[in-house]
């Protein structure tokens, strides 16, 4: 089986900007980061970012980008001047689309009205603020630097901003995480009436300092409770699922994850930046150069790994699949996504298993649960 040509140019893209400083490396936290900055390193960063922008406009493809999003490592600890310079230098390339999304991570601790007014005014209509929770024993657990009342002061500057999209991360499944303790971390959440919340599943990965431990965390039983629990009180506030981690209010989704989800594009820079993007001949994800200072001195070099018509199908599937609501045969269509023949055969098996609805790409509530079984008939 050969994979049709694909009209890239037809495919949305999205710029992700990897900022990778901490104060702190979080034990549980796998991403690429840095706790390492000296004076001038956010002048070379942005100067290697301007480089690597001009180098990837083969990538863009004379698309303008429908969403950005400053991630990390703790954006937040960057000047609002360095933020200021990379937004408008990608208006000055003019890729930015009128109604682009702006996302901004930010940590509790560096909230502040000044910081926000600031990046606001430089084009930031979107933040996500990582409380994980608002319980000060599961903050000692996670071993955060911030504190629960950090996150209820920084709340509060926050809904002095009207303006602006707010967006919390929550995790559940922590050591010595109670029952109780979580429904305050959701019925807060719910008081706040905030329109978005990522909610994550503490998982213990290969190379983090929780990997190390032994560590008790709630059995699955529990977990279980937590999450219906959960959908149970969000539900009743107007909250609902639309991701596997993602729930909003009034489907106020996050653009920039959902592109990611249904198959767009989308360009990384910054050490250890993921991209996907889109050529006539294939589709590349492709991933930065990691450690910041290889980064800076080259900014362009990546490794790429092509996906080719054996691994198309699984690909596909892991991201479309994660949306709750599916996607009709038609949206896929009109986003220029190629449905392979192979493809429909396995949803077929899917729809025989009970885990894939019928005439439209979704997985059944059995398929959701079970989603890895689900996307795994795509392998």
């Amino acid at each position: 089986m050969s994979l049709k040509k694909f009209t890239p140019n037809k495919i949305p893209i999205s710029l992700y900007i990897h900022v990778p400083w901490c104060e702190k490396k979080c034990p549980y936290c796998d991403f690429n980061i840095s706790i390492n900055r000296s004076q001038g390193d956010e002048y070379r960063l942005m100067n290697a970012i301007f480089c690597d922008l001009k180098l990837s406009r083969k990538y863009i493809n004379k698309r303008k980008f429908s969403s950005i999003y400053f991630g990390g490592g703790t954006p937040s600890l960057v000047s609002s001047r360095i933020i200021d310079s990379i937004i408008n230098k990608l208006r000055e390339m003019q890729v930015v689309q009128e109604d682009c999304e702006i996302n901004f991570e930010l940590n509790p601790k560096e909230v502040t009205k000044d910081y926000l007014t600031k990046i606001i005014d430089s084009g930031i209509n979107r933040v996500s603020l990582g409380i994980q929770s608002f319980d000060q024993s599961t903050l000692n657990s996670l071993e955060r630097n911030h504190t629960s009342q950090d996150s209820l002061q920084a709340l509060e500057v926050l809904s002095g901003f009207k303006d602006i999209e707010t967006s919390i991360d929550l995790i559940y499944g922590i050591m010595d995480q109670s029952l109780p303790s979580f429904r305050s971390d959701i019925e807060t959440f719910c008081l706040y009436k905030i329109n978005h919340l990522s909610l994550y599943q503490l998982t213990i990965e290969p190379n983090t300092i929780f990997y190390k431990k032994e560590l008790k965390i709630p059995n699955d039983a529990i977990i279980e409770s937590m999450e219906s629990m959960a959908a149970e009180i969000l539900n009743k506030n107007n909250i609902y699922q639309y991701e596997v981690s993602s729930w909003s209010r009034d489907n106020r989704y996050s653009k920039h994850n959902m592109n990611y989800w249904m198959y767009g594009d989308y360009l990384g820079v910054g050490p250890g930046a993921h991209s996907k993007i889109t050529t006539e001949e294939s589709i590349e994800r492709m991933v930065k150069l990691k450690k910041v200072n290889s980064y800076i001195e080259d900014p362009n070099k990546s490794s790429t790994t092509k996906i080719d018509s054996f691994s198309y199908d699984l690909d596909l599937a892991m991201n479309l699949l994660r949306i709750k609501n599916g996607v009709s045969f038609d949206e896929l269509k009109n986003r220029n996504i190629n449905i392979t023949n192979s493809f429909k055969e396995k949803i077929l098996q899917g729809i025989d298993r009970g885990l894939l609805e019928k005439n439209t790409l979704k997985a059944t509530p059995k398929g959701y649960k079970f989603l890895n079984d689900t996307v795994n008939i795509f392998s």
